[in-house]
């Protein structure tokens, strides 16, 4: 987890191996049914395609939500992306405990829109 400038905002990264034949947007399902075991009051907005990295080069599936996490509501922007070449997930989450403005959601763009990708030697040579 990183924490940005602002105290209250943090940028969560993580990965996981897709086996073969799984998809992505059964991977965000899954994660979605998992979290609604672990927090209450979980809200989210449809699964919507969207495009991230350099020239919107690498496409990602995008998800916003709010739930209560103990005392802590939790308001975040998730987008997830399998590696180019790749059977890795990797997920970007944006997330505060105060309602998301559209300062946010410019900073969210952002974001998305720097992300630059490489692939592995012998993901190339495959």
């Amino acid at each position: 987890m990183l924490r940005l400038s602002d105290p209250d905002a943090a940028l969560i990264i993580s990965r996981g191996q897709m086996q073969e034949g799984d998809e992505l947007a059964s991977q965000i399902e899954q994660q979605m049914k998992k979290l609604e075991k672990q927090v209450k009051d979980l809200h989210y907005t449809p699964v919507q395609v969207t495009r991230v990295g350099i020239n919107d080069g690498e496409q990602g599936l995008e998800i916003q939500s709010q739930f209560l996490r103990g005392n802590e509501q939790v308001y975040q922007c998730q987008v997830a992306f399998v590696l180019p070449g790749e059977r890795v997930m990797m997920a970007f989450t944006y997330a505060r405990t105060t309602p998301l403005t559209p300062a946010d959601m410019t900073r969210w763009a952002e974001i998305k829109k720097n992300l630059r990708f490489r692939m592995r030697q012998e993901a190339r040579t495959n």
